[in-house]
C-alpha cells in the first residue's frame, strides 16, 4: 500500500511540475500575433483552448467565422438538406414570377403560410405545386433557422424513406429509422405522391407523422399535387393527424425557376 501511495504521489508532482512549466510556457508567450492564415488580422492567444489542446493556440475573427461555418454546412449535409436549398431564406424567395396560375395560391401567399409555420400558428405545413416554383426553397429556409436556432432537422424524401426502412428489415433497425424521423424537432418529408405508396406505405408514413403528432412536433411536407389528391394519398388517419395539429396547405402554379436567372443554374435549356 505505501509503495502505490508514493508511487501516486511522484505521478502528481510530476503533473503538477508539467502543468506548471506549460503554464510558464504560455505565460512568456505574447498575448497576440499576427494570424498565419489571414496576416491582416490579430490572433490572440485562447487560454483555455490551449490547456485543453495542451499547446498554444491563437485565433482569430475569420479564422473563428471559417471554422463557425463549416460546422454549420457539417450541421445541414447531415440533417439531408439539399445542396441547393442550402442558400435559402424566406427573404430571398422571389415572388416576381412569370406565369402564376391566380386560380391557385400565390407566391407571396406561399411566403405568408412559411411566415405563419415559423411563428408556430399551425404545426404542419404543406406545400404543393409544379416543379420548380420554390416549395424546397421556403422548406430549405425554415429548417436552416431551425438548425441555427440549435433544433435537429430531419429531410428525405418519400422513396428514400421507404427504401431506408425496408433495407432496416434485414438487421432489425426499422424502430431507428422510424425514430430518427420521428423524433428530429423539425420534420421536412419530399416528394408526396410521386409514386404509389408501396405496401407498406401508409403504415410507415403513419408510425413517424403519430409519433410527431404525439409529441407536437412540427412537420414540412412537399409535393406536386393539389390538396384532395394529397390528401387521398395520405389517408384518412395521416390527414387527420395533420390537421388536428393545425395544418397550412398551398397549392401554387408559375413557371419553374430552375435555369433562370435568380436560380443560378447556367444556360438555358
Amino acid at each position: 500500500m505505501q509503495t502505490i501511495e508514493i508511487a501516486l504521489d511522484r505521478l502528481l508532482a510530476r503533473i503538477a511540475e508539467q502543468s506548471g512549466a506549460f503554464e510558464s510556457h504560455l505565460n512568456s508567450l505574447p498575448s497576440s500575433q499576427p494570424c498565419p492564415r489571414h496576416p491582416d488580422q490579430t490572433a490572440v492567444l485562447l487560454i483555455d483552448p490551449s490547456w485543453r489542446q495542451k499547446r498554444p493556440v491563437y485565433g482569430c475573427p475569420m479564422c473563428a467565422d471559417e471554422v463557425r461555418a463549416k460546422r454549420r454546412a457539417r450541421r445541414l449535409h447531415d440533417a439531408g438538406l439539399p445542396a441547393d436549398v442550402r442558400h435559402a431564406t424566406i427573404e430571398n424567395f422571389q415572388t416576381d414570377r412569370p406565369g402564376i396560375e391566380t386560380a391557385h395560391h400565390t407566391p407571396s401567399q406561399f411566403i405568408e403560410a412559411a411566415r405563419r409555420f415559423q411563428a408556430g400558428d399551425a404545426r404542419n405545413l404543406i406545400l404543393s405545386g409544379k416543379p420548380g416554383i420554390g416549395k424546397g426553397h421556403l422548406a430549405g429556409a425554415l429548417a436552416i433557422a431551425a438548425l441555427d436556432a440549435g433544433r435537429t432537422v430531419a429531410w428525405t424524401d418519400c422513396a428514400s424513406l421507404f427504401q431506408a426502412y425496408h433495407d432496416a428489415y434485414r438487421d432489425n433497425t426499422t424502430a431507428a429509422v422510424v425514430n430518427r424521423h420521428a423524433q428530429a424537432a423539425l420534420l421536412v418529408l419530399d416528394e408526396l405522391g410521386l409514386r404509389d405508396l408501396p405496401a407498406d406505405g401508409e403504415e410507415i408514413l403513419f408510425a413517424i407523422l403519430d409519433r410527431r403528432h404525439k409529441d407536437l412536433l412540427p412537420t414540412i411536407l412537399l409535393g406536386n399535387q393539389p390538396a384532395e389528391i394529397t390528401k387521398k394519398w395520405l389517408g384518412g388517419r395521416i390527414t387527420d393527424r395533420l390537421r388536428s395539429g393545425g395544418c397550412i396547405l398551398r397549392y401554387g402554379e408559375w413557371e419553374s425557376m430552375r435555369g433562370k436567372d435568380g436560380d443560378g443554374a447556367g444556360d438555358e435549356f
